[in-house]
């Protein structure tokens, strides 16, 4: 049987917090660094959309719309400026997965593999059955919604009925790192990072196979020192497509033939983004990397924030912003790393990187189900 390892599990022993990490070794999570607080960051508003369990959920945004969803099978649709609850739905499943939005859809999973499709007003569209895992945010583009299973496979539905268009089926090798990460959408094209550290690019049409490569080789003598999966979402531009491997690298691929272009060793399990001049990773041990997005050069390293859990990184204004998992969200001045700013939410873990909201806020969803619209004063 395929066996799938919890990289870090929080789990509270005596009132401690504690991390369990992939060996099974329990350490306590480090204190908070001392900052001088040169700024507080804005709560602008807030809500309860309930408890995300043992899933990760994402908002999504579309226009001046906010969606997110629950673990207990709640939908919701919020106004962006001002959080105004503008309509919730029970959608009558456990969700496992969400919130997915796109020309006029909004699709979340359940545990039961139902991808579940609704219109903007919260009425339902249609419903499709997979066998399998849905553990990732669905995606929406030209006609087709792309869905991604725990055991490898991705599928393509049409977007007006739920029928399925195609399906593509990747091996995952017998030991993997259970993976929240789901596919990114560009010039018609599906890519997708996969245990064993393969990177894929599929025909959004079609499902045909662009073309696979490798992103990270394994590496050691024993099973757990030879995962070398990718755990995170690629970034495309209009050039190149990257992706980064736990207990591999960050490489970049050319878009159309899939030939590598550079990469440089950095490990991650959380993901990078990247602006212009740089990618900004979180590496495994919970250090923050500013890497030259042409060589991978290194800029600058924080290590302030190591064996936090920090989430990918996100770029707001002038900072780089994680979340951690405490419920802590981090700015570190964009130009040399330094923390600069912290705030609280409600104690429990943000799992996924701050979410755009537009160009002067960002959204965070906590474990326990809050979100939260931030920015920078």
């Amino acid at each position: 049987m395929k066996k799938l390892i919890y990289i870090l599990l929080l789990v509270s022993v005596s009132g401690c917090a504690s991390i369990h990490n992939l060996f099974g070794t329990k350490t306590t999570i480090p204190k908070l660094p001392q900052i001088h607080q040169a700024f507080k960051p804005l709560i602008l508003w807030d809500d309860d959309v309930g408890s995300a369990d043992d899933a990760v959920f994402v908002p999504a945004v579309d226009g001046g719309a906010v969606f997110a969803a629950s673990r207990g099978g709640k939908l919701y649709r919020f106004e962006s400026l001002k959080g105004r609850k503008i309509w919730q739905i029970k959608t009558g499943h456990k969700l496992s997965a969400g919130v997915g939005v796109g020309e006029g859809l909004v699709v979340v999973c359940s545990e039961d593999g139902e991808v579940l499709a609704y219109d903007e007003s919260g009425k339902a569209m249609w419903n499709y059955h997979v066998l399998g895992e849905l553990l990732s945010v669905p995606e929406i583009a030209d006609g087709v919604v792309v869905v991604r299973v725990g055991d490898g496979r991705i599928f393509g539905l049409d977007e007006k009925t739920g029928k399925q268009l195609w399906v593509y089926q990747h091996a995952n090798p017998a030991l993997a790192i259970r993976s929240y990460a789901g596919v990114v959408i560009s010039q018609g094209m599906v890519y997708a990072g996969f245990a064993g550290g393969k990177l894929v690019s599929v025909d959004l049409q079609t499902g045909a196979v662009n073309w696979e490569t490798t992103v990270a080789r394994a590496h050691g003598t024993t099973e757990l020192e030879r995962i070398a999966d990718v755990t995170s979402l690629p970034i495309v531009d209009e050039l190149q497509v990257c992706a980064i491997a736990y207990q591999g690298r960050l490489a970049c691929f050319d878009i159309a033939k899939g030939d590598l272009i550079w990469s440089t060793d950095v490990s991650s399990y959380a993901g990078m983004i990247v602006d212009k001049r740089n990618f900004f990773v979180s590496s495994d041990q919970g250090d923050v990397l500013s890497l030259d997005s042409t060589s991978g050069a290194s800029a600058w390293k924080q290590s302030e924030l190591e064996g936090r859990e920090i989430t990918a990184p996100y770029v707001q204004d002038s900072y780089v912003v994680v979340g951690d998992i405490q419920g802590y969200v981090h700015f570190m001045r964009r130009s040399d790393g330094e923390l600069v700013a912290r705030t609280d939410t409600d104690g429990s873990p943000i799992r996924f990187q701050p979410v755009r909201l537009n160009s002067d806020m960002f959204l965070v969803q906590t474990k326990k189900g809050h979100l939260y619209a931030m920015a920078v004063p």
